[in-house]
Order: C-alpha cells, then structure tokens, then sequence
C-alpha cells in the first residue's frame, strides 16, 4: 500500500510524512473504522459483560481514530507530538460504552 502512494520504508524509518504517506494512513483508518462497526455488531452475540469489554475498546479507539484524524494523519509525531486520547477523553468513552451497551438490550 505504501509503494501505491510513492512512500518507502525509508522515509517510514526517518520519520517523513508525505501525501501519500497520510492518504496510506487515512485508507488504514478507514478500514478500522469498517472493523469496529462489525465489532459492534458481533459484541451482541457474547455472553455476559464480555460485549461491554468490546464496546469500552471500539469506543476508545474510534477517539483514538478520531484524533488520528484531527492530525491529518500524521502519526510519526513530526511536530513532536502524539497521537493519543485524555484520561477525560478514556472516561467519557467508558460513559458511552456503557449506555451503548445498556440502552442496546
């Protein structure tokens, strides 16, 4: 997929963030975002708290997405710094998950 965009392992490795490189990382993005919808679907079929587990982490990862996004896809930290989601963001994902999950049955 990165040759497709014109990136080489070796601009991977020097941390260089391209076009190309960010369009990778946005069709990667994507397709997580397909996975987590189908997640949610299949958490349904789980016994017991197990599909509150799985919608506590697409939750926490769709903000993680999110933030991805925020960031044009830069996840090589160019500008020195990191994708990553607050302790508030965690915990208000938590709040979704479980109203998600209770409100769903």
């Amino acid at each position: 997929m990165l040759e497709l965009e014109g990136v080489s392992n070796d601009d991977v490795l020097k941390l260089q963030v391209s076009d190309g490189y960010c369009r990778v990382v946005e069709k990667v993005t994507d397709r997580a975002r397909e996975l987590l919808r189908e997640a949610e679907v299949g958490k349904s079929t789980l016994p017991g708290v197990e599909g509150l587990f799985v919608q506590i982490i697409v939750e926490l990862y769709r903000d993680y997405l999110d933030q991805l996004q925020v960031m044009e896809y830069d996840n090589l930290n160019i500008r020195g710094e990191r994708v990553k989601i607050s302790t508030i963001q965690k915990v208000v994902a938590v709040g979704r998950a479980l109203f998600t999950t209770v409100a769903g049955k």
